[in-house]
Parts: C-alpha cells; structure tokens; sequence
C-alpha cells in the first residue's frame, strides 16, 4: 500500500514591526523557529507571515536590501547568482518582504552573511535613497491630488464633505506622512550605523513595541474603513438625490435673492421639466450651517411686456466665521479664472454696495462674488431673451440687497 504524504500545518501569524525594522524582523523570525515556527516559502501577503508547523530548531535568519524595489505583489527573490553566493556560505533565500530579501541559515559556526556591516550599508543606502523619494512621492500624491481633485477649492471641499469626515481625512494623511518619514528616518539610522561599522543587533527585543505597533495599526485601519465607509455613504446620498430637490419643493425661504427678485413688479414663469430645471441642493456642516447651490431657470414678463429669460447660478455658504467667507471667495474667484482664462474680464460694479467684499467678472457669463459677515454668494446670471436684458447693476444690487 502506498501511504500518503500528510501536508506540513501551516499558520498565519501578523509581524510585531514594520518591514523596514530590520532588527526586529530578524529578531522576531529566530524567536519563532525556536517555537517551532518555521517561515514558509509563501513568505508574507497582505501583511501576514505564513508559518510551518514543526520541532523548534534554531535557525538565523538575516535581512538583506533588495537591488530592485518592489513592484505591487512581485515576490521575486535574488537572481540565480547572488543564490548561489549566498548558499555556498551556507545562507539560502526564503522569501521576501517589501523592500527586503530574507535570507536562513541552520548551521551556528557558519559565518555570517555580511562580515562587513560597511559593504552592508552599500546595499542598505539604495532603500534608504527609495524611502527619502518614496515619502516626497507620497507628500506629493497625498497633498496635490485631492487639491486637483477638488479643483484647488479646499475649503469648499471641506465643507461640502463636513468637518468630522475632513478632519479624519486630514488624520489619516498626517498619519500616513508620519509612518512614511517614520520610516525614511529608522533607514537613515541604520545606515549611518553600518556605515560607522557598527554591525546590526540581531536579538533586538521585538517584544516592546510589538504591542503599541499592533494596535496603532489596527486603529489606522479603523479609521481608514471609517473615512472612506463615509465616502461611500455621501456618494450613494448624492447619486440618489438625497440632498437635491426642485426648487419649487424647498420649503425654506432661500437668504438670497433670485430671478423673480430681481425685477419685483415682474411675472415670475419658471423652466419646467428638461435638464434645465430649477434645482436646490443643500447641505450642512458645523462650520457651515447654510451650504446651498442653486440653479433657476425661467422667464421674467415686466409691466411694459416685454420678456427676460435665461438662468441663475448660486453657489451660497452661511459659515461660522466671517473669514471664511472671504477664503471662500478667493476660491471660486480663482477657479473661475483658471477654468475660463481665455472669456474671463473684469467687470464694473455698482456704487454703495453694502457688502463687505465685492468682485464681477465674466467667466463665460457674467459672475458676482459677494462677501456679507459670515455670507458668501457666488452667482452667474446668463440671459437668452432678445428683446430684453437686465443689466448688471440690477441683479447685483437685488442680490446684495438680500444678503443685508
């Protein structure tokens, strides 16, 4: 009869340090071979080491810095060569983990894989070179990429999504920046090290700070699913049209004025059906009770007959401070500037405003900034009626009227 070949039992066990920790992770590696647990070929995914089952035995274990960084899950190890090398004094490769090849010896009178922690730090000063970019790359990406994602409007932005839900985005970047510095700090330390020909302590105590690192993990995860639980739930809210309704359906009295406002001994018709219906969306956030935008489309019939059509734009913020008003008018001032360079000009504004900060300009149509206190209005008024336009001294003035 033939017998079957039992499978060895393997474990997934989650490391007390980062892969960058390279003392530690030695450290660590040898304490769990002397436990019986063995690191398996499979190495590390998801960030968890897999494990063989069997007798403790007492095996070094020694990082090395990869030549190549790593690229999304490559599990490559050295070439053929540097195996060779490393097997004829008695090191053979197991696996890799991130930036780092993880090298095994059973024998304790073999010599160690580097004699020299000088020709180490040749090695070991390429991580350290990719931490440094890595982490400009990653304050770049984690700085600029929501500015252009939110059309350089961060305050906007903030407000719009809300406070408890920015705030823990802004969290997490600082977080990440931190662990990534953190990072690029540790390398450069133990470069330095090396290089001064101070060789690596290979019994590092891993056990305390294996605690703090577990769960400071665990909370960055936490928090991450959190925030972008969150996203989720405000981008399913708006594909439903949980904060947009006709406008004719808002029972709230708008702190505005509008097209019917505008001319008030005027017949007021407005746009029905169409993808130019008349729309309010609203929003609200502890530094911003009002978030309101606005888009009216109709008609207006004066006493003389004659008919003013077109459309009203307004982006309005109620906020808890008056300077954020203002940042929020410098905002839309200049993204309606770099989106419309080539239409945008500065227009002439009406005498004795009463508001605080005042700007018109046409970007495609003709725009009002308007600044109140703790008001900012933002509004594009087109007109499509030929036989009769307001000018912009009436529909400013209704407007700056209302913010009063």
């Amino acid at each position: 009869m033939s017998s079957k070949t039992q499978e060895p039992r393997r474990t997934w066990r989650f490391p007390p340090c980062p892969g960058y920790d390279v003392e530690a992770t030695e450290s660590w590696l040898q304490s769990m071979a002397a436990q019986g647990l063995i690191l398996d070929e499979d190495g590390f995914f998801a960030g968890f080491a897999c494990f063989v089952c069997g007798e403790p035995r007492r095996i070094r274990y020694r990082v090395e810095a990869a030549p190549q960084k790593r690229v999304f899950d490559d599990n490559t190890g050295p070439d053929e060569e540097a195996r060779s090398l490393s097997e004829e004094y008695g090191w053979h490769f197991v696996a890799r983990r991130g930036d780092f090849y993880l090298y095994a010896c059973e024998d304790a009178e073999q010599v160690e894989l580097h004699t020299d922690p000088r020709v180490q730090a040749i090695s070991m000063n390429q991580i350290r070179r990719r931490a440094v970019g890595s982490l400009v790359s990653f304050l770049l990406w984690l700085v600029l990429y929501p500015l252009i994602l939110g059309n350089w409007m961060p305050l906007a932005v903030f407000l719009t999504l809300g406070t408890p839900v920015s705030l823990l985005g802004n969290v997490l970047v600082v977080w990440s920046i931190g662990s990534s510095a953190a990072s690029a700090v540790q390398l450069h330390r133990l470069w330095k090290r090396l290089r001064a020909g101070q060789p690596l302590n290979h019994h590092k105590n891993w056990q305390t700070r294996a605690r703090r690192y577990h769960c400071s993990l665990a909370a960055y995860l936490l928090l991450l699913c959190t925030f972008f639980g969150c996203l989720l739930a405000l981008w399913n809210a708006d594909a439903h049209g949980d904060f947009t309704q006709p406008l004719e359906d808002y029972e709230e009295t708008l702190p505005f004025a509008t097209m019917e406002d505008f001319v008030p001994d005027a017949q007021w018709k407005p746009k029905t059906g169409g993808p130019l219906e008349s729309t309010v969306e609203r929003h609200t956030d502890w530094l911003a009770p009002q978030i309101l935008s606005v888009h009216q489309s109709g008609s207006l019939r004066l006493a003389d007959g004659r008919t003013v059509s077109g459309g009203l734009t307004v982006d309005y913020y109620e906020t808890a401070a008056p300077w954020m008003a203002r940042e929020l008018a410098r905002e839309y001032e200049s993204y309606d500037w770099r989106r419309n360079q080539k239409y945008y000009q500065s227009l002439s504004l009406p005498d004795s405003l009463q508001a605080d900060y005042a700007n018109a300009y046409t970007a495609v149509f003709p725009t009002v900034v308007l600044v109140h206190g703790n008001q900012m209005i933002h509004a594009s008024f087109y007109q499509t009626s030929p036989e009769a336009e307001l000018s912009l001294e009436d529909w400013v003035r209704a407007l700056d009227r209302s913010l009063a």
